[in-house]
């Protein structure tokens, strides 16, 4: 499984690019609705299932991920990642050992080890957060920021410990 973000024309909508606004002080809220919009792609064995629209806001795909993968391990989180303003998602459901991936825009379904959505869901939100951090600075300051990258062993400029 892959799962990676990238920038399309309507990016440049998000607030980040606001001049002057710092993102330290950004609520959890604002920051899930509102900043870093783009395209989201996930693909299992070469086969795309991510939406076709390219208006996803980040930090929302990560809150659904990290829910997913919590479900993924047996714990009490929604198996779905939602997509902001409309009413389609991608479904996750035990198929055995495995994840069967269904989302509500298209035909077919996907199937992947837990193991694999785990292992990518947590490379693409280290992976887009160091992206991000690196591009933003005063992300790194920001406390829902902080709390995200310390779940999932991201270490930002500024701490003072490791994480393990």
């Amino acid at each position: 499984m892959n799962i990676s973000f990238s920038n399309v024309e309507y990016s440049k909508h998000g607030r980040e690019w606001i001049v002057g606004d710092d993102l330290s002080v950004v609520s959890k809220a604002d920051l899930r609705w509102y900043y870093f919009l783009g395209r989201l792609s996930i693909s299992v064995s070469g086969k795309e299932m991510g939406p076709p629209w390219g208006w996803v806001p980040l930090f929302d795909a990560f809150c659904c991920i990290q829910q997913v993968m919590i479900f993924a391990q047996g714990g009490d989180a929604l198996g779905r990642i939602d997509f902001t303003e409309n009413d389609e998602f991608i479904s996750f459901e035990f198929e055995g050992d495995d994840l069967r991936v269904t989302p509500t825009y298209m035909e077919g379904q996907l199937f992947c080890s837990v193991a694999d959505f785990v292992t990518a869901g947590s490379e693409f939100i280290r992976d887009e957060l160091s992206t991000r951090v690196d591009a933003h600075p005063s992300l790194a300051r920001n406390p829902s920021v902080r709390s995200l990258a310390m779940e999932v062993g991201l270490r930002l400029p500024g701490d003072s410990s490791e994480i393990s």
